[in-house]
């Protein structure tokens, strides 16, 4: 597992989760988790991997976000005033990162 509820909601700063915020990064931990796995193949790394991780920590984040937009683009303002936006898949973001690993347990395999 790459990321649990708990590691996500501390992340976030999500202190004091209702029953249905909890079940929530529940289900997030377990589908990212399964995400990461399911894209970098069965050639996977063996936990633990402080770079993957800390992907997945990011991902927690983005699609913890997602939950207040389910069907378009979540945004908010950072603390400097700037647009975030996101739109599309949680993926994404840490792709960058889980392709170093991809792409070097295929030229091994």
């Amino acid at each position: 597992m790459w990321v649990s509820a708990e590691q996500g909601l501390s992340f976030i700063r999500v202190s004091n989760a209702n029953a249905d915020e909890q079940k929530w990064a529940i289900s997030l931990a377990d589908a990212i988790s399964s995400g990461i796995d399911a894209y970098l193949g069965d050639d996977t790394i063996v936990p633990p991997s402080l770079e993957i991780e800390s992907a997945a920590l990011r991902a927690f984040g983005y699609a913890w976000k997602y939950r207040e937009a389910p069907f378009g683009e979540a945004q908010w303002n950072d603390e400097q005033g700037g647009a975030i936006r996101l739109a599309g898949d949680w993926l994404d973001p840490i792709k960058p990162i889980l392709n170093r690993y991809r792409n070097v347990a295929q030229l091994i395999g």
